[in-house]
């Protein structure tokens, strides 16, 4: 039976753009898509990926994180395949040219003198869209800042003792005294994004069908480290684990996935609705808590950034209108099928 999970490899953060693109395919073939805006990459990812699908074949859509309609790559997970868009700002060189890796050069379709055509249409979006990345990075820096408000006020209110206590209950209720003849792996990935309609999340495509502890949580109290400790004991123990990012702050942790337990935790909106046991960590926050003030600025900021991501859309649609006509999608049609034939004879 085929399944489909929904991924970001990259996302829009207070450190701007910010990629975990090396944890897409470990081991395995993957394909390298090399062309301009509106030439078609997407399009010819998600036509192989309904291909596979008719063979039962499961697929993690890896998502644009700046167009959640649009797809930065592919991966068939039976036959350790992956097709990614190797252009920026997700630039991807191969491993082993023509052992595990290839490069597409979708560029060679391009006619250039359609293309000269709308030269100076071309500079002014690419211009324009700098610009709006520039501003939005910096509503989502200065976001940051004030979460960090958020979190030392919550924190200095926090009785870590006891969510100490409750980590190494935890710990015996998800492993027990099981180890295994294993090393553990690490897949980092981001299940949530800021993208140009607001916050994109797809983690209820990674938790369906799992036992899920959900982690009730304010800012400040350590969700992100309980998540962190779990993971690492995982890893010690010989487990895999996936590890999902905040789409602010990359290295804080909201969603983690045991996979050998089919087992989860995680403290977004799916799992508060769907969960087997929740984890209370509100519980030691003592006193109140909340400058409203301080929550609100933080609000805004994170919608003047989004407001800014759709600019920047804005700016790439008319860059894929400019090289649309220069395109000779026929051309790309014929790489999709050769791409499809070389899978085949790996199924």
């Amino acid at each position: 039976m085929s399944e489909i999970r929904r991924v970001f490899p990259g996302g829009n953060t207070s450190q701007g753009f910010f990629s975990y693109h090396k944890y897409i395919l470990n081991e395995g073939r993957t394909f390298i898509l090399k062309g301009g805006p509106g030439s078609g990459k997407s399009s010819l990812m998600k036509n192989i990926a309904n291909e596979m699908l008719k063979h039962n074949l499961s697929i993690e859509y890896h998502h644009c994180a700046s167009d959640k309609s649009s797809i930065d790559g592919i991966v068939i997970k039976e036959l350790k395949v992956a097709i990614l868009d190797g252009t920026a700002p997700h630039i991807l060189e191969p491993k082993l040219v023509g052992l595990s890796d290839d490069i597409i050069d979708l560029g060679r379709y391009i006619d250039r003198s359609k293309l000269f055509e709308n030269k100076e249409e071309i500079l002014e979006a690419k211009g324009n869209n700098k610009s709006c990345y520039r501003k939005t990075y910096s509503y989502f820096r200065a976001a940051k800042e004030i979460l960090n408000e958020i979190v030392y006020a919550n924190s200095g209110k926090v009785d870590f003792g006891g969510i100490n206590r409750l980590i190494y209950d935890l710990k015996e209720d998800i492993y027990g005294n099981e180890t295994l003849n294993h090393i553990g792996e690490e897949r980092h990935l981001f299940n949530r994004a800021f993208t140009p309609s607001g916050i994109a999340d797809y983690t209820d495509t990674l938790l369906k069908d799992r036992k899920v502890y959900y982690i009730n949580a304010e800012y400040g109290t350590g969700k992100s480290t309980l998540m962190d400790i779990i993971s690492k004991e995982g890893l010690l123990r010989g487990y895999n684990i996936e590890i999902y990012h905040e789409p602010l702050i990359p290295q804080k942790i909201n969603t983690i996935i045991i996979s050998e337990l089919n087992l989860a935790l995680s403290v977004a909106d799916y799992a508060k609705n769907n969960h087997y046991k929740k984890i209370d960590l509100n519980q030691f926050l003592k006193g109140d808590t909340k400058n409203q003030e301080d929550y609100n600025t933080f609000n805004n900021l994170i919608d003047r950034g989004v407001y800014s991501l759709s600019k920047a859309k804005k700016n790439h649609d008319i860059l894929e209108e400019a090289y649309h006509p220069a395109i000779d999608f026929n051309g790309i049609e014929k790489e999709r099928e050769k791409i499809i034939k070389q899978i085949m004879t790996i199924a």
